[in-house]
């Protein structure tokens, strides 16, 4: 039944591609604001303060387990790693990330109960992380659709138990645990019915080229650890200068700027791989157009989740959070105008992914880094809660135009090198 669910007799393959990634994206866009709304009401201000931190950390360092490997995973169309090369070096990854979330709650002192929440919702993302390198193999060999489903029934299952346990135990160890099994449980039942499919893909693990690949994709590593902090330095610099109540204040205000990011990525995941064909076979006028297409497109839905954000956004959040937002409805809309943006330069790290620019990557989000320094902690202090939105979009505004200035550098010098190359091959006119 479940296999049936999850290949649907293979019909309209590309259709269900965009519908359950979408689907996907939304919900693992939407589960924090969840979990957020539920640990609130039933625990107060100060626990959803304790959880916004308790979660944040394993998100942040997800970066260092999953090791921002998917798309070069998917555009790896020349075969030059195999699966369970990807597979080792993500088991590596997810024991240093666990590790990492280990030092984390040991240097700031967090209590044994603190410290049992934090590693259990670490050991949630351990599981997402190995999930997504099955699921780069599923998506190179077509099925993306099965591969999104499958992250959907996870994230939502996950998400049900957490918030049930949470109502009835207002215990965040005991919910986090639940959270975790039931997830471990959908991943095992899922890819294993998925892998069926997939009689040839080698299995095991791996000792050659791991190290190799671990160094190619290093850039992209540290890309991403940037790209998490740049994202969460708001709510850092909340906590040291504001506090845990303002933390939720902010955290329900910036919770839709996510959803244009939810809504806008999974329609450019699918065609990670044939522009990677595009790119290895100096296709280079397709890859520029669906580079245009889909940046157009993320503007276009933005515009609309911006208008939306502002005419609803403040009635309802305030309505749901039972919170008063009456007077934020057009910060609300400038950190929707962020969320735009930050969505862009998101979706450029994927196309200089596809390009193999990753040391471009690490460049642009150094300099949001830096950016940030500067900004952060002074607007926080200034303006407060809405300070923190506005240090967030100036910060995504450098990285931005910084991803736009290397991609376009990098199409017109793989345009002359092949034009060059063209010229070699053929002679030079006389």
């Amino acid at each position: 039944m479940l296999e049936r669910m999850l290949f649907a007799k293979d019909r309209n393959i590309a259709r269900r591609v965009y519908f359950w990634n979408l689907c996907a994206g939304l919900a693992v866009s939407f589960q924090s604001a969840v979990l957020l709304l539920v640990v609130k009401r039933a625990g107060g201000d100060f626990a959803g303060g304790v959880f916004v931190i308790l979660y944040t950390v394993p998100q942040m360092l997800y970066a260092l387990s999953a090791y921002s490997m998917r798309e070069f995973q998917v555009s790896d169309v020349k075969g030059e790693y195999h699966f369970p090369q990807y597979y080792t070096s993500r088991l590596m990854t997810s024991f240093v990330m666990i590790a990492a979330c280990l030092g984390y709650g040991l240097v700031r002192g967090f209590s044994g109960y603190r410290m049992a929440a934090l590693l259990l919702l670490a050991a949630y993302r351990v599981i997402e992380s190995i999930e997504d390198v099955y699921h780069g193999e599923f998506q190179k060999r077509g099925r993306l659709d099965a591969a999104a489903l499958s992250v959907t029934l996870r994230v939502v299952l996950s998400t049900v138990v957490f918030c049930v346990v949470y109502v009835l135990s207002t215990d965040l160890v005991y919910a986090s645990a639940g959270m975790t099994v039931s997830a471990l449980v959908l991943f095992l039942l899922c890819n294993r019915a998925i892998l069926g499919r997939f009689t040839d893909v080698q299995r095991g693990l791996a000792t050659g080229r791991v190290g190799r690949l671990l160094f190619v994709c290093f850039p992209l590593f540290l890309g991403a650890i940037l790209y998490n902090y740049l994202v969460n330095a708001p709510k850092y610099s909340i906590d040291r200068i504001l506090g845990e109540e303002a933390q939720t204040v902010f955290n329900v205000l910036f919770l839709p700027v996510f959803i244009i990011n939810a809504v806008c990525l999974p329609i450019a995941k699918p065609m990670v791989k044939q522009m990677g064909i595009w790119w290895n076979e100096k296709e280079t006028g397709s890859f520029v157009k669906a580079v245009i297409r889909q940046g157009l497109i993320i503007v276009g839905i933005s515009v609309v989740i911006i208008a939306g954000g502002y005419l609803l956004g403040c009635p309802v959040l305030g309505w749901v959070y039972g919170a008063d937002l009456s007077t934020y409805p057009v910060t609300l809309a400038v950190f929707l105008c962020f969320g735009a943006v930050a969505a862009l330069a998101a979706y450029l790290a994927i196309v200089l992914t596809i390009m193999r620019k990753q040391w471009c990557i690490i460049t642009g989000y150094a300099i949001g880094y830096i950016v940030s320094l500067f900004v952060t902690d002074r607007f926080v202090r200034a303006k407060g809660i809405p300070g923190a939105g506005y240090a967030y979009g100036v910060v995504m505004a450098a990285v931005f135009v910084a991803f736009v200035i290397m991609t376009v550098l990098g199409v017109l010098f793989a345009g002359k090198k092949q034009e060059e190359r063209t010229e070699e091959e053929h002679g030079l006119p006389e």
